[in-house]
């Protein structure tokens, strides 16, 4: 339905008043298709322009109002599109929903405010074009007696929001946009079918003639720019002719025919996956469409599909969420792959649609390729997806959408793929034949029933009592399962030492009392005499992988009885590790359990956490140094080491921080010298340690930390690998600090290769022998300010210098080689030549035997 605001002599007495210098509401011509307006009540902008005519589009946030107005000089309709608004004059008010408009007289004051919840959508049409056609009477953001919103308040950032105009090429496709259940359609009145076509909509849509007229069978014009109508209203007028070049925008109050590009992209709006990272290819146009169309979407894209993939990685291990990647067909799929296996690795959240040959060109097999860029990636990430599917039939899209993400965040997380043939995303169905998924489809392995979860914690609690020495191991399950807090009240109330594994590294603060370390054969050494030591272990949410337990798995923890509570019941048939209690049970499940039979009264273990005190005591985290140990390298000793710049970047850094590191040799040094504090964050690639991935991790991190800054560890190879990432950083102006560990590169393998292959450095001597990229410089040609340091007295004023500058930056330390200083695994190679690894007390630089059996507090194993 369409009402009329009417001119009346209380408008009349009121710009009367007022007394309105023309010159001031005068065109000024002013270009407006590529700009969003801020406004205090929301935003606005430009959606098609022609010369008689102008059509805007206002979102209105909730409960704020636009200010009571008039246009002294054109005519304007409003009509809304979703939501629900109050439409006020000096005198009445009235209540539009979607579908439903106004016209608004030359001159009749008008306020519009937004009463839904969510806010409210309305276009606006307005004849003739002039934006500063506005008097402003009252205002409740302080705007009376002001005009239209000058530079200041104009944001050049266009993106979801679509400026259409029929000037040039002939446009075939997207001249339609949907707002909740309504549509808005530009269409060209090219002849009488089309109008015809128009007069077939519902009698409540609602049609505006946008340029030209239409003429009565007397050859008079009965409808003009600017006209605003019901279809209904339009049939009313009978028999009409088209007028020359006359265009017309047509709304559907309710409109179910959907493209399934718009449907992917309503579907990601829907479950709250914002922004989406996107790689633009020619078999995904469809869907980059229908996303940068959205208003409730944005978009992230980077230089190439590995790095888009990374960095939605990384975006969802710091939200804890679920993420989206869109990328095309053929390699640009293939490219996606390294972030999808460590999403995998990792128990990650995410989900990729890619972009595919049309249907018609499907092969058996036989054929290798028949499409352009054809690529079967179904059968290729299967081994490393949840689900991954081909879509050929439309009306499933909305089913293999919710399947998917189910999926992905059901049990222990992890990536999911959909893969989207170019004809399908520009296929239209109707709304209602979309068929939807419905979970009691599945047969998901049942986790533990509330009895048996009951029964399973009180076997918990009688172990610890009968224990005098236990240890929890926490792991990223927790942060997983939403329960990092209760895990702190947790330990808090139970007052046993907690280590923590590589992805739950910032669960704990370093400083808290019962936190002492975290263990691996990277790990630290006094983490792992405590697990070693411990004889109860409760590992709660960590997959416990070969890094953190040792390669001699029999030896872990091996005067312990175990306990391991893991979201996926294969965790707990592993071969490595047989525990006395497994429970198959969500962290988050396990600790609310245990806080709720918590018994009144525990054991007191401060003899064991006085044990534990002097372990890190003798051998500090971030120290070289230890009983029967070299001397700490860096004494008198002008050069960087790792752990220095470590150790000075923990002291920099704010809780709350986020960091990103590299794999290899930065995640190594991470886990052993940086001191967390809390609320900071790492962010990691553990499960694989692809290098290269903290600059394109970097970018989904700052994107999900809301664009904060987030500090980036690279080691220079990784740095070199990922240079495209630079770029993306300065397009996005994202507050990125990267340092780099400038040093002759493969420091972990060549170490190896010193220790057991005779020296012989093959293939990781080039940076030794050739000398390596000047990095500092290839940022500067991309505009970074740099910071450079290579002598330990710098090291403090750089990092703090590197870390306060506005805005990305990038810092190069020069630091030694100290691979065979650090704490390592250890092997014992048999005259057989078969590797014989020493359990995770016995690293390298190893102790004297004396030392380390009077360390330990159980026997030793491989005795010399």
């Amino acid at each position: 339905m369409i009402n009329r605001f009417s001119l009346t002599d209380r408008d009349r007495q009121e710009i009367e008043k007022l007394r309105v210098n023309p010159l001031d509401i005068q065109n000024d011509n002013y270009d407006y298709s590529k700009v969003v307006v801020k406004k205090p009540w929301g935003y606005e902008y430009l959606i098609f322009a022609n010369e008689t005519i102008a059509v805007w589009i206002l979102y209105l946030k909730s409960g704020a109002e636009t200010s009571m107005h008039c246009h002294p000089g054109k005519k304007t309709s409003l009509v809304v599109l979703e939501g629900q608004v109050n439409c006020s004059t000096i005198t009445e008010q009235l209540i539009r929903g979607a579908g439903e408009g106004l016209w608004i007289d030359k001159g009749a004051f008008h306020q519009t405010s937004a009463i839904s919840e969510a806010g409210a959508f309305v276009m606006e049409i307005e004849t003739p074009v002039n934006k500063r056609d506005l008097v402003r009477l009252k205002d409740k953001y302080g705007r009376e007696g002001q005009g239209y919103e000058s530079e200041a308040q104009h944001s050049f950032d266009t993106q979801n929001y679509n400026y259409i105009s029929f000037q040039g090429l002939e446009i075939q496709h997207n001249l339609k946009k949907r707002y909740g259940q309504c549509s808005m359609t530009f269409k060209k009145l090219s002849d009488a079918n089309v109008l015809d076509e128009i007069l077939q909509l519902n009698p409540e849509d609602v049609v505006c003639l946008l340029k030209g007229t239409l003429l009565d069978t007397a050859n008079q014009s009965v409808v003009a720019a600017g006209d605003t109508m019901t279809v209904d209203a339009l049939k009313q007028m009978g028999q009409l002719q088209i007028g020359e070049n006359s265009e017309m925008l047509t709304i559907k109050k309710i409109d179910r025919i959907l493209k399934i590009s718009d449907c992917v992209a309503s579907f990601l709006n829907e479950n709250g996956i914002n922004p989406v990272f996107i790689v633009p290819g020619e078999a995904n146009v469809h869907l980059l469409d229908s996303i940068g169309r959205h208003e409730g979407l944005s978009f992230v894209c980077t230089q190439n599909e590995k790095s888009a993939s990374l960095a939605v990685e990384s975006f969802c291990k710091l939200r804890s969420g679920l993420g989206a990647l869109v990328v095309s067909s053929g390699a640009a799929a293939a490219n996606a792959i390294p972030g999808v296996a460590n999403a995998w690795a990792d128990s990650v959240p995410m989900l990729v649609i890619s972009g595919q040959a049309r249907t018609d060109q499907d092969t058996d097999g036989r054929v290798r390729q028949l499409g352009n860029k054809q690529l079967n990636v179904v059968d290729i990430v299967q081994s490393m997806t949840k689900y991954a599917v081909k879509v050929t039939d439309p009306t499933m899209v909305q089913y293999h959408l919710e399947k998917a993400i189910y999926l992905a965040t059901r049990g222990r997380p992890g990536p999911v793929w959909i893969d989207l043939p170019i004809d399908v995303q520009g296929m239209v169905v109707d709304e209602e034949e979309l068929i939807r998924f419905n979970p009691a489809e599945l047969s998901l392995t049942a986790t533990a029933s509330t009895s048996e979860a009951q029964r399973q914690i009180a076997q918990v609690f009688e172990l610890l009592r009968q224990s005098s020495r236990p240890v929890i191991l926490a792991g990223s399950g927790i942060r997983l399962a939403k329960a990092s807090k209760e895990f702190l009240e947790l330990v808090d109330r139970l007052g046993i030492p907690v280590l923590t594994s590589r992805r739950g590294a910032d669960l704990m603060a370093d400083n808290h009392p019962y936190f002492f370390g975290r263990p691996g054969t990277y790990g630290q050494r006094s983490a792992n005499f405590i697990i070693q030591n411990c004889d109860l272990l409760v590992s709660i949410g960590s997959r416990l992988s070969i890094p953190l337990i040792g390669r001699d798995t029999k030896a872990f923890a091996r005067a312990a009885s175990i306990i391991i509570v893991d979201v996926d019941p294969n965790e707990l048939k592993k071969p490595t590790l047989k525990p006395k209690l497994p429970i198959n049970m969500d962290a988050g499940s396990f600790i609310n359990g245990c806080l709720a039979t918590l018994p009144e009264s525990l054991p007191s273990y401060s003899s064991w956490i006085d044990r534990c005190w002097e372990w890190r005591q003798q051998f500090p985290p971030d120290s070289y140094t230890g009983p029967s140990l070299p001397p700490d390298p860096r004494k008198d000793n002008e050069l960087i080491y790792p752990l220095s710049v470590l150790r000075t970047l923990s002291d920099e850094l704010a809780e709350d921080d986020v960091v990103i590191a590299d794999g290899g040799a930065t995640l190594i040094y991470t886990l052993l010298g940086f001191r967390f504090k809390s609320g900071q964050r790492l962010i990691s690639s553990t499960g694989l340690e692809l290098p290269g991935f903290a600059l394109a991790g970097a970018i989904g991190a700052c994107v999900a930390n809301d664009r904060q800054q987030v500090v980036c560890l690279c080691e220079d190879r990784g740095f070199q690998i990922s240079i495209q990432d630079l770029q993306t950083i300065v397009d996005y102006r994202l507050p990125i600090k990267a340092l780099i560990f400038k040093s002759k590169g493969h420091s972990i393998i060549r170490n190896i290769q010193r220790d057991y292959f005779g020296g012989r450095f093959v293939g990781t001597d080039h940076e030794i022998r050739l000398g390596s990229a000047p990095l500092i410089e290839i940022a500067k040609t991309f505009g970074f300010p740099t910071f450079q340091a290579s002598l330990d007295k710098q090291l403090q004023s750089t990092i703090a210098e590197w870390l306060q500058i506005e805005g990305p930056a990038i810092c190069e330390i020069q630091v030694e080689d100290d691979q065979d200083k650090i704490p390592r695994p250890g092997f014992t190679i048999r005259d057989d030549q078969k590797w014989i690894a020493k359990p995770l007390e016995d690293m390298s630089p190893f102790l004297e035997r004396k030392t380390l059996a009077e360390t330990m507090l159980i026997k030793l194993v491989h005795e010399d």
